[in-house]
C-alpha cells in the first residue's frame, strides 16, 4: 500500500467504505442478519485501517506528519467500528440501559471528534507551508459543505419539507467534503493536498 499512488489509496478507502455501507444496507432489508452484516462491514474497513498502519510504517520517505496522520486515522476508524458495533449489539439488540449505555453511545461520536482533531493535528504538524495551505483549504471546503448542508436541511426540516436526519450524518458529510476539498486542490493547484 505504501508504494501505491495517493489516488489509488483514496480509491481503495472509498471502495472499502462503500462496501461496508452496502453490507449494512443489506441488513436493513433483512437479507442477512444484523450481527453478520456488522461483522462483514467491519472487514473491508479494517483491512483499509491495517493498510494505513502498514503504509505509514513502511513509508519512511513520507513526512512525519503524514505518517502520524495515517496511524491516528487508522486507529480511530478501528475504534469507531468496534464501538459502533458494540453499541448496536448491546444497546439495540440486548437492551443495555443506564450509564453504561450512555457511555457506549458516546464512544462512536468521540471517534468522529477524533477525526477532526487528527486533521487539525496534520495542519499544525505539517512543515511544508504549501501543503499546510492545501490542508487548510481542504478543511475549509469540507466544513463549508457540511455546515451548508446542515443549515439548508435544518430549515427544510423545520418547515416540514424533508424528514429528520440524525446529527451524526453532518460530520460524515464533512469527511466527504474533505474528499471534495482534495479534488478542488488537485484542480486548482495540481496537488491533492491531503497527505503525501
Amino acid at each position: 500500500m505504501a508504494t501505491r499512488s495517493k489516488p489509488v489509496r483514496i480509491g481503495f478507502a472509498i471502495s472499502a467504505l462503500l462496501s461496508a455501507l452496502s453490507i449494512l444496507m443489506l441488513a436493513e432489508t433483512s437479507a442477512i442478519e444484523r450481527e453478520t452484516a456488522w461483522i462483514l462491514a467491519i472487514l473491508p474497513v479494517s483491512l483499509i485501517a491495517l493498510a494505513l498502519f502498514a503504509g505509514a510504517r513502511a513509508g519512511s520517505t513520507k513526512p512525519a506528519a503524514s505518517q502520524r496522520y495515517f496511524l491516528r486515522i487508522g486507529g480511530l476508524m478501528a475504534f469507531y467500528l468496534v464501538s459502533l458495533f458494540a453499541a448496536e449489539i448491546l444497546i439495540e439488540d440486548h437492551g443495555l440501559t443506564g450509564a453504561p449505555a450512555v457511555i457506549l453511545a458516546v464512544l462512536p461520536g468521540l471517534a468522529f471528534a477524533g477525526v477532526v482533531w487528527v486533521f487539525g493535528a496534520l495542519i499544525v504538524e505539517e512543515k511544508d507551508e504549501f501543503m499546510r495551505l492545501l490542508h487548510i483549504r481542504q478543511g475549509l471546503i469540507g466544513t463549508g459543505i457540511a455546515l451548508t448542508c446542515a443549515a439548508v436541511w435544518g430549515f427544510l426540516e423545520t418547515y416540514g419539507f424533508v424528514p429528520h436526519v440524525a446529527a451524526f450524518w453532518w460530520p460524515t458529510i464533512w469527511c466527504f467534503g474533505l474528499g471534495l476539498g482534495a479534488f478542488a486542490n488537485k484542480i486548482a493547484y495540481g496537488s491533492w493536498g491531503e497527505v503525501r
